[in-house]
């Protein structure tokens, strides 16, 4: 009897495991035409493992570290707090998705001590740069106190934009950004240095919205009719109930600027950074830079390039 028990709760369970989970997709074109770099010599490359992160390039970012290795950069991984010895001879550190511990209100507590902020925005100003992904809700708070040190604001959101939505694909809150829908800027990332790298359509795969001020330039930027839903199941009726949701005009899904000798590229959403497939029951979706007709695979390589100084 006692095995009869088990076996109802585990069958169940391998069920559910095997028809719902998030993984990667390694069947994704992950080449690189021109390679910027040699592994040889790689620029020094560091992914933030130390805090949390709920992306880690042995398992969901693995296309992303695949595609910066077929990049000739070689991607390291860093386990504890971020300090000056650290971050030394560091040029590029790469932080998505930290977490801290849960709040009773549904949020976190910073993942970054004041100490470290202080080392990282020091680092960034004598030449570092810093690659800084928090999605939607609970990243954003976790994330929030590190972004507040540039000015910029993060929420536990989930963000929509009916003037961002591609009604092919219906879903509220993957955001489609390009030329003629006015989400693109202006930013020699988008332009990059050759036609082939140019960016015409980017997508976003549910994220949350950044604020900020005149010091940065918006990438992706988000229409005046952007609204940010508290909950996820709201943003996905689009609830007619003001309780439920708050505008945010103008704000952004990725900025970037120069801060000292150094560089800041800040962006609310995770996904399309890296190439997942998402499976839920018997729906199957991809979700990153393996989703088709966009250039989410050159806007990573691009944002990447400017981040290193390849692109000015």
């Amino acid at each position: 009897m006692k095995i009869k028990r088990i076996l109802q709760f585990i069958i169940p369970l391998l069920i559910l495991v095997s028809c719902v989970y998030q993984r990667p997709d390694m069947h994704t074109d992950m080449t690189v035409g021109n390679p910027k770099f040699d592994l040889d010599d790689s620029p020094v490359v560091l992914f933030d493992a130390g805090h949390g992160n709920f992306h880690d390039i042995q398992s969901t970012y693995k296309p992303f570290a695949m595609l910066l290795h077929n990049d000739g950069i070689v991607l390291s991984t860093h386990t504890g707090q971020f300090t000056e010895k650290v971050l030394q001879n560091v040029d590029l550190l790469i932080i998505s998705n930290a977490t801290g511990v849960e709040q009773k209100d549904g949020g976190m507590t910073s993942a970054f001590g004041e100490s470290e902020i202080l080392v990282l925005t020091e680092w960034i100003a004598g030449g570092g740069s810093l690659l800084l992904i928090a999605d939607h809700d609970p990243f954003g708070s976790a994330s929030s106190d590190l972004a507040n040190a540039w000015g910029v604001g993060m929420e536990n959101v989930w963000t929509v934009d009916t003037l961002r939505l591609n009604p092919e694909i219906g879903r509220n809150t993957w955001l489609e950004y390009n030329h003629e829908n006015g989400g693109l800027g202006q930013h020699s990332i988008l332009g990059a240095d050759s036609p082939d790298s140019a960016i015409q359509r980017v997508i976003s795969f549910t994220g949350q919205s950044l604020s900020y001020d005149s010091t940065w330039t918006s990438i992706l930027q988000l229409s005046n009719s952007a609204q940010n839903y508290y909950t996820r199941a709201d943003a996905k009726i689009l609830s007619p109930d003001l309780s439920t949701h708050f505008p945010v005009p103008g704000q952004s899904q990725l900025i970037t600027r120069q801060y000292g000798e150094g560089r800041i590229v800040i962006a609310g959403e995770a996904a399309m950074f890296t190439a997942q497939e998402v499976r839920i029951f018997f729906k199957t979706m991809r979700a990153g830079f393996n989703y088709k007709d966009y250039d989410n695979k050159k806007f990573v390589l691009n944002v990447i390039h400017w981040l290193l100084f390849e692109i000015d």
